[in-house]
C-alpha cells in the first residue's frame, strides 16, 4: 500500500504531466515490489529515481506500507534533506 504526504502530494502537483505519471506509474511499482530501493547515507529512509528526480520513501514496520515523503529533482535532492 502507498500513502503520499502532503509535501509528496504538492511536488507531483508542481511538475509536468507526463513526468508526474512517470512517477505514479513507478509508485504502483513500488508497492508490487517491482523496483529496488536504495538507503539513503546517514538518514533513515530510502531511494528510487525516475529520470532526474527521486522519490525519498520510508516503508513503516507495523504493515506493508510506503509512505512517499517527497519528490526532488536530482540537483536539489540532497540540499537540505529532511524527513
Amino acid at each position: 500500500m502507498i500513502v503520499w504526504t502532503n509535501r509528496a502530494k504538492k511536488a507531483l502537483q508542481k511538475l509536468e504531466k507526463v513526468i508526474a505519471k512517470r512517477i505514479y506509474s513507478k509508485t504502483d511499482e513500488l508497492s508490487k515490489r517491482k523496483i529496488s530501493l536504495h538507503k539513503v547515507k546517514s538518514q533513515d529512509f530510502y531511494k528510487f529515481r525516475v529520470g532526474h528526480y527521486r522519490v525519498f520513501v520510508t516503508k513503516l514496520k507495523s504493515k506493508n506500507i510506503f509512505l512517499i515523503l517527497t519528490i526532488k529533482h536530482r540537483k536539489k535532492a540532497y540540499k537540505n534533506l529532511k524527513k
